[in-house]
C-alpha cells in the first residue's frame, strides 16, 4: 500500500505546472471545435453551400454542350475557387482559434520549457509496445472504443430515423437536395457535439482526478516541503544566533562611548550616555551575566565610571531598551548617579544655560 496519502500541496501543484502536468482534455478540445464547426457551416458555411450547389449545377447544365478542355477546367476552378475559398478560410482559422482558446483555457498560458525538446523514448518501439499492453494503456484503448462506439451509435441512430426522408432527396431538385442535406448534415454534427461534450467534462474530470492522484504526498514529503520552504530549523537558529552576535558586537562598540556604567553588582551591567545638550541619558548597551561583566571590562578599559546602583539597574534593565532615554520617573536616581560621576571628574554636569531635563536630573539632586 503506498505512503502517498496526503492531497498535494500548493507548492507541489505549482512545480507539477512548471514541468508541464496540468489538467488537460483533448476530448474537450474535440466537443468545442465539432460545435464550433458545426455553427460556423450555419453561417460561412451557408455561403460555401450555395457556391458548390453554383458551381454543381453549371457543371450539369454547361457539361453536355461544352467541349472539355484545359482552359475551361482552369477557368471553371478560378471561379469556383473564389467563391468558396473566403467562406472555407474563415471555417478553418474559426476552427484552429478555437482549438488554440479552449488549450489556453485548460493550460492557463502555461509555457512548459521543460516539454520541448526531442525524447528518443517516445521512437523507440519497445518503449511503445510497453505503453500500449501498460494497465493505463489498455485503460485508454478501452475507453476508446467505448467513445467511438457510442459516437457511432448516436450517428447511426440520428440517420436511421431520418432515413426515409433521405430517400425523399432523390425527388427534389439539386439545389433543394443539397441544401436540405446540408442542413442534415449540420443537425447531426450539433447533436454528435452535444453528445460528445457530456463525453468531455466527464474525462476533464478524470484528467483532473487522475493528476491529483499522481501527485499525492506523503506525510514526510510534506514535513520536507515545509521545511524548504520555511527554512532548516537548524540553519534559521544558527543565523538568529549570528544576528545576536552581530547586534551585540555594535552595542558593545557603544559601550566605549558611554558616560557611565550602571551595575547590580555583577548581574546585569548598563552602560549610559549623557552629554551636554542630550535631552535626557540615553541607554547604549545593557545585559546580564558575561555580557554585563564585558560591558564593566570595556568601561574600565576606556576609564569610564562604574556605579553600583542595584534598585536603578534593575528599573533600567527591564522597563528601558538599548538606544531609548530613560523614563522620568527614573531621572532622580540617575541624577545622584551623573552627579557622582562629574563630581569624580571635577566638574559639572550643567552647561551655561541648562535645558529643563538637566534643571529635572541635577536640580532635584542638589
Amino acid at each position: 500500500m503506498s505512503d502517498k496519502t496526503e492531497a498535494p500541496t500548493s507548492q507541489r501543484l505549482e512545480e507539477a505546472r512548471k514541468e508541464g502536468q496540468v489538467v488537460l482534455s483533448h476530448e474537450l478540445n474535440t466537443a468545442v471545435i465539432i460545435l464550433i464547426s458545426a455553427f460556423l457551416l450555419r453561417g460561412p458555411g451557408a455561403q460555401m453551400v450555395v457556391a458548390f450547389q453554383s458551381m454543381m449545377t453549371s457543371v450539369v447544365v454547361e457539361l453536355p454542350g461544352t467541349e472539355l478542355s484545359i482552359e475551361w477546367l482552369r477557368e471553371k476552378l478560378s471561379i469556383y475557387t473564389i467563391q468558396i475559398l473566403p467562406s472555407f478560410g474563415l471555417i478553418l482559422v474559426g476552427v484552429l482559434m478555437t482549438g488554440v482558446v479552449i488549450t489556453l483555457a485548460q493550460t492557463q498560458f502555461l509555457w512548459a520549457g521543460k516539454k520541448i525538446g526531442f525524447d528518443f523514448k517516445r521512437v523507440n518501439p519497445l518503449e511503445g509496445f510497453k505503453r500500449i499492453f501498460s494497465a493505463r494503456g489498455l485503460f485508454e484503448l478501452l475507453r476508446t472504443l467505448l467513445k467511438l462506439g457510442w459516437v457511432s451509435w448516436f450517428a447511426y441512430s440520428f440517420l436511421r430515423s431520418n432515413f426515409f426522408e433521405m430517400l425523399l432527396y432523390t425527388q427534389y431538385d439539386l439545389t433543394t437536395a443539397v441544401s436540405r442535406f446540408a442542413g442534415l448534415a449540420i443537425s447531426l454534427t450539433i447533436r454528435i457535439g452535444s453528445m460528445y461534450l457530456v463525453l468531455a467534462v466527464a474525462d476533464y474530470a478524470y484528467q483532473r482526478w487522475d493528476m491529483y492522484k499522481n501527485l499525492r504526498m506523503s506525510k514526510e514529503e510534506i514535513k520536507e516541503e515545509n521545511k524548504r520552504s520555511e527554512g532548516n530549523p537548524q540553519l534559521k537558529s544558527h543565523i538568529r544566533s549570528m544576528q545576536r552576535q552581530m547586534a551585540r558586537g555594535r552595542m558593545m562598540g557603544n559601550v566605549a562611548k558611554a558616560t557611565v556604567v550602571v551595575t547590580n553588582p555583577t548581574h546585569l551591567a548598563i552602560a549610559i550616555e549623557y552629554q551636554e545638550g542630550m535631552r535626557a541619558p540615553r541607554v547604549l548597551a545593557k545585559g546580564p551575566y558575561r555580557v554585563a561583566q564585558r560591558i564593566v571590562k570595556i568601561a574600565k578599559e576606556n576609564h569610564i565610571p562604574v556605579v553600583q546602583n542595584i534598585p536603578l539597574a534593575r528599573a533600567i534593565y527591564k522597563t528601558i531598551e538599548i538606544g531609548q532615554e530613560i523614563s522620568p520617573d527614573l531621572y532622580l536616581a540617575m541624577a545622584e548617579v551623573l552627579a557622582y560621576v562629574y563630581k569624580l571628574r571635577g566638574k559639572s554636569p550643567i552647561s551655561s544655560r541648562p535645558t529643563n531635563t538637566q534643571m529635572n536630573l541635577i536640580g532635584n539632586h542638589e
